[in-house]
């Protein structure tokens, strides 16, 4: 079978649900040269035999083993678009939906950049440790940049382990359904799993699959997102929620500002439903997009202001954030 030259590193059918609805085009922004700019689905997120490697000689790709990800993943994904729930996944819905997401936060351009950088990071530290590595030594291997076939040959390897490792992280997760409004659309970035935690791990770090009180998401199109939380912040929202509803509704207003959002936050996640997004949700939403995207987002909207207010303000978003698995 032949491989397309072309291979995208987010699904083509996962952006045309980004896009204006007409010829598959969406905006486009790029966050290197701060410039937006109106295009098709196909000719994003892709680079030219992105998946080909060799080994001894020959030539093997990823691609078509992939693309049988995306065509099961597919009709998952509009179902719950069509449902505008999780609820009705099955045991087999979910482990498809499971193994796409574990592919997908390897698959991309900037995990592959994340890999390649380690060798710099590895002599950074050295360096500042005052040591020295021996000539010939593994430690002395670890520290040499990688030909670019070897970083695909390595990130191959992660991304067909990717399912059997990653894919429990996501599946043990309570699972609901964000939404928002066509007005004020959720953005894809090219690195679209996108993580967040409010538990302070200090010196550990907080934004691993594994960690306490992680939130993940992924955009499944301008209005609907895939929120995965760690069951004890389910916990603890539940928990909120209970206390709401004892308490009379005197006092309850008195001390929140939004009580029933509260309550609507708890039902989501113990019911699968979806749950709307305030203003401010999605654009803390959109924000974990810009910061880890490698450097495009894609958009129902010509509008990326929050995207150049934050590279204003933090220009080393530029260049994407590096997360840990975890």
């Amino acid at each position: 079978m032949t491989e397309a030259k072309i291979q995208h590193y987010v699904p083509k059918f996962h952006l045309r649900n980004f896009g204006l609805g007409k010829k598959d085009q969406l905006w486009v922004y790029d966050k290197q040269t701060a410039r937006s700019f109106q295009t098709n689905a196909k000719n994003v997120a892709s680079e030219n035999r992105f998946y080909d490697f060799e080994i001894e000689g020959e030539t093997y790709s990823l691609e078509s083993s992939l693309s049988q990800i995306e065509s099961k993943t597919k009709p998952v994904i509009e179902r719950i678009l069509h449902e505008d729930s999780v609820s009705g996944l099955g045991a087999q819905e979910r482990a498809t939906l499971g193994s796409f997401l574990a592919s997908q936060f390897v698959r991309t351009k900037a995990f592959r950049m994340q890999w390649a950088d380690l060798p710099r990071i590895l002599r950074d530290k050295v360096a500042s440790m005052g040591s020295s590595v021996s000539p010939g030594s593994q430690a002395e291997a670890l520290i040499q940049d990688p030909s670019e076939n070897q970083i695909k040959v390595d990130t191959t390897r992660m991304l067909l382990d990717a399912p059997l490792n990653f894919g429990p992280r996501f599946l043990d997760k309570i699972w609901f359904v964000a939404k928002t409004t066509n007005s004020n659309p959720f953005i894809l970035g090219d690195n679209p799993v996108s993580l967040q935690n409010q538990v302070d791990m200090t010196l550990y770090g907080n934004l691993g699959l594994a960690v306490r009180g992680i939130e993940i998401y992924l955009p499944l199109s301008s209005t609907r997102a895939l929120a995965m939380w760690c069951p004890s912040l389910a916990h603890q929202v539940g928990e909120a929620a209970k206390t709401i509803n004892r308490l009379p509704p005197a006092i309850v207003s008195g001390q929140l500002k939004n009580p029933d959002g509260i309550i609507g936050l708890d039902s989501a996640p113990r019911n699968g439903s979806s749950f709307s997004y305030e203003p401010t949700h999605v654009m803390n939403f959109n924000s974990l997009q810009v910061a880890r995207s490698e450097r495009y987002l894609f958009s129902s909207k010509n509008d990326f202001s929050l995207a150049q207010k934050m590279i204003d303000d933090h220009p080393d978003i530029r260049s994407g954030q590096r997360l840990n698995a975890g």
